[in-house]
């Protein structure tokens, strides 16, 4: 049998896995709280990492408890409230822990948040012209140099920048008077 040849012939057999389980449908109100959970996990990854994604948290916020939830108060804030809460322990501040650095940063990241949903502080004037803009940072900038007192030699280019921050300054119509702790 030297021609012969020897076939050897295996036999498959697949497993059929059979799901009894019934198939739930999510309601629409349940799909939005998994938006917001979602949202807010990312934005919170993003925001330790830098990348920010608060426009993508505040918009899923604004899905699940309307457009105006940045004006709710008492009662109607308690489902923001409670958002907020989750919000903080997910950048890492705990409930009764005092951090108050961490603190500070949930406050400001929350702040942002809330303004990218449409939030606007009273008495805030959001039609500001670029000129009165430049003028409060040149205000701003000049008084953490004068409030140092910059000498040349302790800090040169910071002492040479004074000069020329406060002829700016003074041109576009602030006054020198007004500048640092002193005034």
């Amino acid at each position: 049998m030297p021609n012969e040849t020897i076939v050897a012939v295996e036999t498959v057999v697949e497993a059929v896995a059979v799901v009894t389980e019934p198939v739930v449908e999510l309601s629409e109100a349940q799909l939005n709280y998994k938006a917001v959970e979602a949202a807010r996990s990312e934005c919170v990854t993003g925001l330790k990492s830098g990348e920010g994604l608060i426009n993508t948290y505040a918009r899923a916020i604004s899905t699940l408890h309307g457009e105006g939830w940045v004006w709710l108060k008492g009662a109607e804030a308690k489902n923001v409230k409670a958002e907020r809460a989750l919000f903080n322990l997910a950048m890492g501040l705990i409930s009764g822990v005092e951090n108050k650095p961490l603190r500070m940063k949930c406050n400001t990241y929350w702040a942002r948040i809330r303004v990218e949903a449409g939030y606007v502080k009273e008495g805030s004037d959001t039609t500001e012209t670029i000129d009165v803009k430049t003028l409060k940072e040149l205000k701003t900038m000049l008084n953490r140099i004068v409030d140092v007192t910059c000498e040349e030699e302790s800090c040169p280019k910071a002492s040479l920048a004074k000069t020329f921050l406060m002829d700016a300054y003074t041109e576009m119509g602030g006054d020198t008077k007004t500048l640092g702790t002193q005034a």
